[in-house]
């Protein structure tokens, strides 16, 4: 009738072998055809947003009000404490006039800068001395900047004004 136990059994033994042969090399044929290089690239999208975090915190340490105006759009809505916002670069320009003829002297430290998205966050610890007192006081503020095309579109400054009172 056929074939012999013995040679059957020989006959799958040729038949595995062969497969063990020929399967990896279609697997290694495949997996090289099939085989796309990657390379992972980290894109940092708050980096132009925390260079302009870092360049406001500059420029309020160094009381520099000439540089920190080219920080604003032109548009710019500008609102301290619970004072109604003010609108425009010449309203921006009035607020710091005003700010230096209230205080002799203030120094402004960063306590935390937080950047993202389109906002800039900067949790503020001042000491300021009052032009007209000459009473110094300190000063918590919290800042929040919110950016358009680079430059700052609107701002929010919350702080208790009393202390800047007398």
């Amino acid at each position: 009738m056929g074939m012999s136990r013995g040679k059957v059994l020989k006959s799958a033994k040729k038949r595995a072998a062969s497969a063990r042969r020929t399967v990896p090399k279609a697997k290694a044929a495949k997996a090289s055809a099939a085989r796309v290089v990657t390379k992972t690239v980290e894109v940092d999208r708050n980096r132009s947003l925390r260079e302009l975090a870092q360049r406001i915190v500059d420029l309020t340490i160094a009381n520099n009000d000439e540089a920190t105006l080219a920080l604003y759009r032109d548009d710019v809505e500008s609102q301290e404490a619970n004072n109604p916002p003010s609108v425009g670069i010449d309203a921006i320009k009035q607020k710091f006039a005003m700010w230096r003829g209230m205080v002799s002297d203030s120094t402004f430290t960063p306590r935390s800068v937080s950047a993202d998205g389109k906002t800039i966050i900067i949790e503020w610890e001042g000491r300021v001395t009052l032009a007209a007192s000459g009473r110094v006081a300190e000063m918590n503020e919290v800042a929040v900047h919110e950016i358009v095309g680079g430059k700052i579109a609107k701002e929010r400054y919350y702080y208790d004004p009393s202390v800047l009172q007398g």
